[in-house]
């Protein structure tokens, strides 16, 4: 007998539906159709997904969850910060998604219903909906400030004259990567500064690096940056307005700072990029250019001898070209002039709002679960200095368009072209890729890099375990599936690639629609076969002893696509069924 297919989403739905009182248990918070993931690892097989406040062991046996229903697994999950928070505030929760960081975001499933009344999340007669409604009129802050983003005025992106082409040039290159050499890199890198310190940033919250910046600047030296104002990051030591107010300060009629036209920030009375101002650029005396993964935080530049509880992995560049450097300088300015016309001072009880919305997310965050591979010790490794090297070099900015075609991303048309020449390895490590929809640009990448598996190419994606896992299941319930090719490590931030051992990239931009098209993000391509061995030799590093299968090989089919066909792995049913996680 033929093999009998997966039961599909609505299937699945169905099911769950007839048999929500096996279901409504103390605890559940959503219920919905997915993939069985066991030990952060998915078993192919379509399942029951409950979300629970908190996984416990010991729960009396009426309040436990079945292992199946109808022959399909149910798997417990513990439920994410924002999760938590939605159960029981909904306004909270929605107001600290709306003002929210990037990787934060959670995927739409659409047929996820809430417990206990069992109607679909998008439902406004469900009770998650209505506790919202409650919710915000009892709080006329929270919901002018919800209004206020909707409310902002869109304006249009403004580019700086100086043209995004490639360049092919004889100079100093250091490459180096967090947590092993980045801050001890950027501190000597700005020691170096002479005269001024241009800046793009979406995170500057390290104690650390704003002392540095207060001991090397001041007198006649100069600062100008554009700085976003995200959610606190978890390990910082003061907030981004706090940062701001300190350099003013210290640093007096020399510091030029102005918060960035990003649509959440609630500095800004208008914006140019929706989500983010995510670029991490420093131009040092408009002639050496530092291009990273990492912001200026302490898990993206943890310092070594007093490490904070997250150490992320960041690719970082400095290049000491000057025509190079003010290209860079040249967007950098032009933002910050385009920022400076629409600075906004917001009301104390909208910022109150969106500060408290952010802390009640934070107290519902527990630590991340390890990752049960072996522990490795592993020696750090230093940065490298390639001197007088012959590189070619390709800026890429977001949300910037090709020259005299404003119709194609900037970003996107070098990326896909980088992608589609992959004849031996393509190695790409992220922050998380986000699931595609199945049509734009988003899918044009993600299609990219599947023709580059089914062209028997070496392809290995390696994401953050932390935001990359639930966006990887969501792969396997539409768009483009790359499962089979990704991995998961702990405490990953970078956005890096390395292709045929031969070309690397060091950017900012995350895998999502808004990341490669619309938010303010910056990078570089640097062919260059030293440089990139330099890059490739960490990720190998990563891949075999830090990294874990998202789906291993008895999860999926091998089945060769034909052309043009995206979707490239399908699950495969497993011969013996997998507990569903407690």
């Amino acid at each position: 007998m033929p093999p009998k297919t997966a039961p599909t989403a609505r299937v699945i739905d169905q099911t769950i539906r007839k048999n929500l009182t096996r279901l409504q248990k103390p605890g559940v918070l959503t219920v919905r159709p997915g993939f069985e993931i066991s030990n952060n690892q998915l078993t192919g097989k379509a399942a029951i997904v409950a979300t629970v406040h908190t996984k416990t062991s010991g729960l009396p046996k009426a309040d436990l969850l079945p292992t199946s229903v109808n022959r399909i697994p149910v798997d417990v999950r513990e439920a994410t910060p924002y999760q938590r928070l939605r159960a029981h505030d909904p306004a909270a929760a929605a107001l600290a998604q709306a003002y929210g960081r990037p990787e934060n975001k959670e995927p739409i499933w659409p047929y996820e219903r809430s417990m206990p009344d069992g109607k679909l999340l998008s439902d406004p007669q469900s009770m998650t909906h209505a506790q919202l409604a409650t919710l915000t009129a009892q709080r006329p802050a929270a919901q002018q400030a919800l209004e206020a983003k909707q409310k902002k005025q869109q304006i249009n992106y403004v580019p700086a004259s100086a043209p995004l082409v490639p360049i092919t040039t004889t100079t100093t290159l250091t490459a180096h990567v967090s947590p092993d050499a980045g801050l001890v890199t950027l501190k000597k890198f700005l020691a170096a500064t002479k005269d001024s310190l241009v800046i793009g940033m979406y995170d500057f919250t390290s104690g650390t690096i704003l002392k540095e910046f207060e001991d090397v600047l001041g007198g006649a030296k100069t600062l100008q940056m554009v700085l976003d104002n995200p959610a606190p990051n978890p390990t910082r030591d003061q907030t981004d307005t706090q940062t701001v107010q300190a350099l003013n300060q210290s640093l007096g009629r020399s510091a030029k700072i102005t918060r960035a036209l990003n649509r959440e920030d609630v500095f800004a009375s208008a914006w140019m990029f929706p989500f983010a101002y995510h670029i991490k650029v420093i131009v040092r005396d408009n002639s050496v250019l530092w291009l990273s993964s990492g912001n200026l935080n302490n898990s993206n530049q943890p310092d070594l001898s007093s490490p904070p509880r997250t150490e992320d992995r960041d690719w970082h560049v400095i290049i000491e070209d000057a025509g190079l450097a003010k290209t860079f300088a040249a967007f950098l300015n032009q933002d910050f002039a385009s920022a400076l016309k629409h600075q906004a001072a917001q009301p104390a009880d909208l910022m109150m709002a969106v500060q408290d919305a952010n802390a009640k997310l934070a107290l519902e965050t527990n630590p991340p679960a390890p990752l049960s591979l072996a522990k490795v010790k592993t020696t750090p490794v230093p940065a490298k200095v390639f001197s007088n090297i012959e590189v070619s070099i390709t800026p890429l900015l977001t949300p910037d368009t090709l020259p005299g075609d404003p119709s194609q991303g900037q970003y996107l048309s070098n990326i896909l072209k980088l992608i589609g020449s992959a004849t031996n390895r393509l190695f790409i490590q992220l922050q998380y890729i986000e699931a595609s929809n199945g049509t734009g640009g988003y899918e044009t990448l993600l299609s990219a890099i599947a023709d580059r598996v089914n062209a028997g190419v070496d392809v290995r994606l390696i994401e953050s375990l932390e935001f990359g896992e639930k966006w990887a299941e969501k792969m396997k319930s539409e768009g483009v599936d790359l499962t089979a090719n990704i991995s998961l490590q702990p405490n990953v931030h970078n956005k890096g690639f390395v292709v045929d051992s031969k070309i690397a990239v060091v950017s900012s931009q995350n895998f999502s629609p808004a990341g490669i098209l619309e938010n303010r993000d910056a990078g570089v391509i640097l062919e260059n076969e030293a440089v990139a061995g330099y890059f490739e030799q960490i990720f190998l590093s990563d891949w075999n002893q830090k990294a874990k299968p998202f789906a291993p090989k008895s999860a999926v089919a091998k089945v060769k696509q034909k052309s043009g066909v995206k979707k490239v792995k399908r699950p495969l049913k497993t011969a013996k069924a997998v507990r569903p996680r407690k």
